[in-house]
């Protein structure tokens, strides 16, 4: 009788709540005035169920739940409750394929409330769920998610992350063309005291796109010697600030337009060949913000976990953690653009607080400076104080700031509304701090570094000092440091060249010794050298950095045959010389000197030429190959003469002394050649400057 009772006051009865949608059921005469209300729990949080999160074709993880009260808010027991799925995804087939209600008519308890089970149906999307009870009704949504969520969230940020570090390698790329050359007279221009090197880090980071690759590339400057612990450390300070420029760009909601950047790019560089390096910008930074809606749409379902804010409160009451985690990030894809970028992603689709993006930052900030670290291992001392003082400027910034976190933010908050600015801001806050506070005392630090890192021992001779990976993706430098590299291995061949003959005369068995260990510096040298030029001729270089890069590969290629010649037949002209305590003819050992002394400066002209790029120095080397020539010829006859006089020393030292002239000749082939190579690349240049020409 009491349930038969209460279905007959529950259908008289109407509800006056503002949301609720009278009309559905006649509430029939003497109606009762009932409220529909979505229950809270006592810390205020929604337990009815609505606006959950589950996993399509199984059970919600919790109860749909209303609270059913009177006029006067007292809540209402043995009220039935009407649940019936009013949407849901079209895809789903009816009966098993389609969403359901446990219950679909529960009573209300002591305390009000009615609560009943739900379960998806087999595809993911939104579902909607009507609840009524006296005419009134509630509207309930729900989202489903896939089963494999997990996996293609993973993989939707993984796949975002490699957009935007593609989208920023070839955008800055693009940026570096256009530079050219002049990259590296604007670093010396620029760093000459602390504000420009400040302006020069600003603006070498914008077109890096990249913090990381700026101080890597001070890093490699410095190795190669062309930057001191002095000039770098404003760059470095403008770098930190450069990059924040990325991510202000990236808080503004253009990725709804990233298509049509991409495609604007796309268009400009295979169809405008003159303008192809601003197109290659244009088209790799459309794909950045492209990934950071990647991000979003990936992360998006997330903010609707009920789980997920105990998440995000754990990352604010941990900053630690949550730093040391966006430290090891960084670190892994080696830009600090990349981690905040993401962290403004996240924001756009409601997955994350200012307060929890902070020690994101502040790990992306030490990230960033660790990569440089690991790359001056290979440099020199002033390398790695660059690398030192990079890492020691964030961390004096950052240990302070974890435990400043929520001011931090509070002062934050203010600059902007949206939470993706405020992240941005929050990022180009921290570091103009830190440049302004470190500016003024540049020097002292500059000592302070000094001191804690001092002159080691230089690195061995085998290994190449100027040839920088980083400085690959800038051609025209990459080229200039490998012909410094090549022109150190011509060095090196010289002084085998001009010291074979006195170990030749003088029977110097330490001599050949040292001669011999040069020719394996001389060979670990080519092989640096050469593989790092074929690496950057598949960075597609432009004309004239590509000619000389080519050209490098015959130099060192030539410059390696004759240490072998030197190494492996003169010595052991010499050894053999020793061993078998031959005497040559004066007339012999003069012929052999003056030759050698020929040869020499065969090299001696090769070598001035690829220090130069002098054209003319380069042909007139090449020449010299019908030289050498001729006076192999002229020598052999002579020698052939002094064997029909029937001198004894000339025939004991027949064999050697042929040899020894025709390998003369070869060497002076080789260093002819690499004038020949030389002359290739620049015969544009040379035409160009003819008298006449327009």
């Amino acid at each position: 009788m009491t349930l038969i009772w209460a279905v007959i006051v529950a259908a008289s009865v109407t509800a006056t709540q503002p949301n609720a949608r009278p009309g559905l059921r006649d509430p029939g005469p003497a109606a009762i005035q009932y409220h529909l209300t979505k229950p809270m729990s006592m810390e205020h949080e929604n337990i009815s169920g609505d606006s959950m999160v589950g996993t399509a074709g199984l059970e919600l993880n919790r109860l749909l739940k209303v609270k059913v009260s009177d006029a006067w808010g007292k809540t209402v027991a043995n009220v039935p409750v009407f649940f019936r799925v009013l949407s849901e995804p079209r895809e789903n087939r009816p009966g098993s394929g389609s969403a359901s209600i446990a219950d679909s008519m529960p009573m209300t308890g002591p305390d009000g409330i009615a609560a009943t089970g739900f379960r998806f149906g087999a595809t993911p999307g939104e579902y909607r769920v009507e609840v009524e009870a006296g005419g009134t009704a509630l509207v309930y949504s729900l989202l489903a998610r896939t089963r494999d969520w997990i996996l293609a969230m993973v993989f939707g940020l993984l796949g975002g992350l490699s957009f935007f570090l593609f989208g920023l390698y070839y955008g800055s790329k693009g940026l570096r063309r256009l530079a050219g050359h002049r990259l590296r007279e604007w670093m010396f221009a620029l760093t000459r005291n602390r504000v420009l090197g400040l302006v020069a880090g600003i603006v070498v980071t914008v077109m890096f796109q990249s913090s990381s690759a700026t101080t890597a590339l001070l890093v490699s400057f410095a190795t190669t010697g062309l930057l001191t612990l002095g000039q770098s450390l404003g760059v470095i300070l403008g770098a930190d600030i450069g990059t924040t420029l990325t991510v202000q760009l990236l808080a503004f909601r253009v990725f709804d337009y990233a298509v049509t950047l991409t495609a604007v790019g796309f268009i400009v560089m295979y169809f405008w060949r003159r303008f192809r390096d601003i197109g290659q910008a244009v088209f790799g930074f459309g794909l950045v913000f492209f990934s950071l809606k990647i991000v979003s749409d990936a992360f998006a379902p997330l903010k609707l976990d009920p789980e997920f804010p105990k998440v995000l409160a754990a990352l604010g009451s941990a900053p630690v953690w949550g730093t040391l985690v966006s430290i090891i990030f960084t670190f892994l894809v080696r830009s600090s653009a990349a981690t905040v970028g993401i962290a403004v992603g996240l924001a756009m689709s409601g997955v994350l607080s200012l307060q929890a993006s902070v020690p994101i930052i502040l790990g992306a900030n030490v990230g960033t400076a660790l990569n440089a670290w690991v790359a001056s291992w290979r440099g020199n001392t002033e390398a790695k104080r660059i690398a030192l003082g990079h890492v020691l400027f964030k961390i004096i910034i950052v240990v302070p700031l974890l435990f400043l976190i929520r001011p931090l933010a509070d002062l934050v908050a203010q600059t902007s509304g949206s939470v993706p600015r405020q992240i941005a801001n929050a990022h180009t806050l921290i570091n103009v701090a830190a440049a302004l506070l470190f500016l003024p005392f540049l020097g002292g630090y500059e000592r302070l570094i000094r001191s804690l890192l001092r002159e080691g021992k230089d690195e061995s001779k085998k290994q190449p000092r100027y040839l920088e990976p980083s400085l690959l993706a800038t051609p025209s430098v990459a080229v200039g440091q490998a012909a410094k590299e090549v022109q150190r291995m011509a060095d090196v061949v010289m002084e085998m060249l001009q010291a074979s003959l006195p170990v030749f005369l003088k029977n110097d068995k330490d001599g050949r010794h040292e001669i011999i260990a040069k020719d394996d510096r001389v060979d670990a040298l080519e092989q640096a050298t050469g593989n790092y030029l074929m690496r950057l001729t598949r960075e597609e270089p432009d004309e004239e950095p590509a000619r000389r890069a080519i050209a490098l590969l015959y130099v060192v290629n030539e410059l390696e045959h004759i240490g072998d010649v030197i190494s492996k037949n003169l010595m052991s002209y010499a050894k053999k010389k020793v061993d078998e305590n031959l005497s040559f003819s004066a007339e012999g050992l003069q012929e052999i000197g003056e030759f050698h002394a020929d040869v020499v400066e065969t090299l001696r002209m090769a070598s001035s030429a690829l220090s130069t790029w002098d054209y003319r120095l380069a042909r007139d080397t090449a020449l010299r190959k019908e030289f050498g020539n001729r006076r192999l010829a002229e020598l052999h006859s002579r020698h052939l003469d002094r064997l029909r006089q029937g001198l004894k020393e000339s025939i004991d030292t027949s064999t050697i002394h042929l040899d020894f002239i025709a390998d003369l000749e070869r060497m002076n082939f080789h260093a002819a050649a690499i004038g020949a190579a030389l002359a290739e690349a620049l015969k544009d240049r040379a035409a160009a400057l003819r008298p006449g020409r327009r």
